[in-house]
This record gives C-alpha cells, sequence and structure tokens, in this order.
C-alpha cells in the first residue's frame, strides 16, 4: 500500500492507504481546479509487470479510482501542458521479458486521458518536460536494454501536433 498524508497545521497525518503494486512513483497536477494524483505501479504480487498504473481524482474527502492505464513496469509519470492541452507520459521499464517497450504520451479527453502516442523506449527510467525559446521538448531518460547497457537519452520536440 501506498499512504497520503495532509498537513493538519502541526504535523503530516495519514488521510488514505490506497492499493498499490510495487510504486515507484506519484505525480500530483490538478485540471480545472479538480486535483489527481496518478501511480506508476511497476508490478503486481504475482511478479507480472503488466499491470495497471491508476489515476485517482480527489473527491473532497479521498483520492477514488479514476481511471486504470494498462502499463508495463511503469516507474515514472510526467504531467504537462501545451497549448491548453493536458498530457500525461508514462515511463514504462520492462514488460517481464523485455526493456524494449513504448511508453506512452495520454491526453485528457474531458472526462479521462486517451492514448495520444506510443514512443519506443529502452528501460525508460524517467520522463521530464520543459519548454524554451517558445518550443516544448521531452527527455527520456532510457536505462537499459536486455543486451546493452550504454543506452542514451533522447530529447523529443513537439511540432504541433505529437513528439
Amino acid at each position: 500500500d501506498s499512504v497520503i498524508y495532509q498537513w493538519n497545521g502541526s504535523v503530516f497525518a495519514v488521510i488514505q492507504n490506497i492499493l498499490t503494486h510495487g510504486a515507484w512513483d506519484w505525480e500530483w497536477f490538478s485540471v480545472d481546479s479538480t486535483n489527481f494524483l496518478v501511480v506508476a505501479n511497476f508490478r503486481n504480487t504475482g511478479g507480472n509487470y503488466n499491470t495497471d498504473s491508476v489515476v485517482y481524482q480527489w473527491d473532497s474527502m479521498s483520492f477514488i479510482t479514476m481511471q486504470a492505464i494498462p502499463t508495463q513496469g511503469a516507474v515514472d509519470w510526467e504531467w504537462f501542458s501545451i497549448s491548453g492541452g493536458i498530457y500525461l507520459v508514462v515511463a514504462n521499464q520492462n514488460s517481464g521479458s523485455n526493456s524494449a517497450v513504448n511508453s506512452v504520451i495520454y491526453l485528457w479527453s474531458g472526462s479521462a486521458f486517451v492514448n495520444q502516442q506510443m514512443i519506443p523506449t529502452r528501460g525508460a527510467n524517467d520522463w521530464e518536460y520543459f519548454s524554451m525559446d517558445g518550443n516544448n521538448y521531452l527527455v527520456v531518460a532510457n536505462r537499459a536494454s536486455s543486451t546493452n547497457l550504454d543506452i542514451g537519452s533522447v530529447i523529443y520536440q513537439w511540432n504541433g501536433c505529437h513528439f
């Protein structure tokens, strides 16, 4: 399980326990003043890397499940916004037999995150979004392939439709 704490004015107090499966990362973001958390679940209790990661929505009392998203050894989520579009990208690290798996960019449709683009990655470890000189970028830190530990990171530039 993962534990959610809230500052009560003097200490962080437990407000919720959430069932997770080898959670590696949590990402907080807000859309139209609604707060969300998304967890990167690495693998389930049976050791299967093909497990859902989950988006939770705050309902003023607790975080409730909003959407389950299929992932493969997820280790990181990154939230970003471009021209009013709300995006999440997941770093899928391992399918259980191969580290050459697609990481996925999701776009907020107004009610759910939908697959926008798949990007080939090799043991993806982290995504970071940044903008510079009016351009938008995503960089992925690839960790390794099954046969090569010398894998480079890749910077992708937004072309107005995709990276």
